[in-house]
């Protein structure tokens, strides 16, 4: 097996179960015997499960050539930008609201540098800048304020709305929610947003009816498994 493909192996299982079993319960030895490899190969790939986790985050960082030659083929510097958030909205849309939310839990409890600017992190803000920048110039972006300034307040919109994704179990629209968070920050020209006639108010109210379902879902299977149990202990009751 190829280094890089045992590598993917290795993190795929690994994320694999995290999600099922939850970060703190799962050990370097199933990961190596799910994975098919010794320890002294994970430690060559990852130095512990916090590497692993953090790779996790990282990976969307290195923008593939399909969204390259999609941004160089966008309409405008808006989407242009956009497209330059497409691969984490694809990353998480795969992996759901678990994995990062053991990122958030494992970064309180004790920071592992998840969330610190890295230099590939750097470089992608780098692109986001100068995309701003030109956006600003076209008239795309009618806020004024710094390049640099606008693309960290973005950064700290994506984290936070990612943060509440993750506490509402992924129960709305986080890419609609984020891509509306920017397009008001920026002031972009009506014509180039997403949901021009609906305001972040409004999706958060949608957002909160799906909760609410998705919340009122929940509590009749647990009922429902609540009367199976009973059922089936008062059978054997009567055995």
């Amino acid at each position: 097996m190829a280094g890089k493909d045992t590598k993917e192996k290795i993190k795929e299982i690994g994320l694999s179960l995290f999600r099922k079993h939850g970060f703190e319960n799962v050990t370097i030895n199933e990961i190596c015997e799910k994975s098919g490899v010794n320890k002294h190969t994970f430690y060559y790939y990852f130095k512990s499960k916090d590497e692993l986790l953090k790779d996790y985050y990282e990976f969307p960082y290195d923008i593939r050539t399909e969204y390259f030659v999609r941004m160089l083929n966008a309409k405008n510097y808006m989407e242009q930008l956009w497209l330059s958030y497409q691969p984490f909205f694809d990353h998480l849309g795969k992996s759901g609201p678990e994995i990062p939310r053991q990122l958030f839990i494992k970064n309180i409890n004790h920071d592992v540098g998840t969330f610190r600017c890295d230099q590939r992190q750097k470089e992608h803000m780098e692109l986001q800048t100068g995309i701003i920048g030109k956006a600003q110039a076209a008239g795309e972006i009618r806020n004024s304020s710094d390049p640099t300034t606008l693309c960290i307040m973005i950064h700290q919109i994506f984290v936070s709305a990612l943060f509440m994704w993750c506490m509402h179990n992924g129960a709305f629209d986080l890419p609609l929610y984020v891509r509306s968070s920017i397009e008001a920050l920026l002031d972009v020209k009506p014509e180039l947003r997403a949901e021009p006639k609906m305001s972040l108010a409004d999706i958060w109210k949608r957002d909160e009816k799906e909760i609410e379902r998705d919340g009122e879902r929940l509590k009749r299977h647990a009922e429902a498994a609540i009367r199976r149990m009973r059922k089936g202990t008062n059978k054997e009751k009567t055995v």
